[in-house]
């Protein structure tokens, strides 16, 4: 990467980016990446990043952008290698490489590549709202859940909350650390806390096996009443 004179520019190839960690531990590897081009490049005012894949599998993995009811991104997708087939609330769109895709935030969407090496570059926003960049801490904690290092994972993520305290989601994360972790009285009270602030967190607590080690615990039941 190349950082231009006095900062003014930064130049690199998404070739040259490694790709970043993986959201889920374990698991097989399909052969798909994601490149964090935002976190590459020091962008601050727009999330933006890539992902690769094989022909048939998913590159672009089956969400929406209204998150627990909140307002969320509209996103651009640019197809700029291979080809991919979207479906975009139940509607298939066949994609080239030189493709522009945008989606509105509350459609369901998801994308198959269908030629090896396709790869899509995703530029995303809130309508109306100033971009607010997660803090660093928080990818190097999902670095470290990634590895197994739930430990680790837990202590990035208290600094992340500590930049970001009204975050519901990222109370959340924190729950799901201190699980894995085996820390169920500061789980329980991380996950009390994200559905004080947002009480559909409920919904992603009744499924989230990162929280298998304390379903039997009293206090989870009185969580997702």
């Amino acid at each position: 990467m190349t950082t231009g004179v006095e900062n003014h520019y930064v130049f690199a190839h998404l070739d040259g980016l490694e790709p970043a960690p993986r959201i889920a531990p374990g698991g097989t590897d399909d052969g798909r990446r994601r490149f964090d081009v935002r976190r590459h490049l020091g962008i601050t005012a727009f999330g933006i990043q890539a992902f690769s894949a094989p022909g048939g599998v998913r590159v672009i993995s089956e969400h929406d952008e209204t998150l627990l009811g909140e307002a969320g991104q509209e996103e651009l997708y640019v197809v700029l290698r291979g080809a991919a087939a979207f479906e975009i609330d139940g509607e298939v769109v066949e994609a080239p490489a030189g493709a522009l895709v945008q989606v509105q935030p509350s459609a369901r969407r998801k994308a198959t590549a269908t030629e090896d090496g396709t790869t899509i570059l995703v530029v995303g926003a809130t309508p109306g709202e100033a971009y607010k960049p997660a803090p660093e801490e928080a990818a190097e904690a999902f670095a470290a859940y990634n590895a197994g290092d739930f430990e680790t994972a837990l202590a990035k993520q208290r600094v992340a909350l500590e930049k970001e305290p009204d975050n519901a989601v990222a109370h959340f994360n924190a729950g799901c650390f201190a699980a894995r972790a085996g820390r169920a009285d500061e789980a329980i009270e991380y996950l009390r806390r994200a559905v004080e602030m947002n009480a559909r967190i409920k919904e992603l607590i009744a499924t989230d096996d990162d929280l298998e080690s304390i379903r039997e615990d009293q206090r989870f039941a009185e969580l997702t009443k």
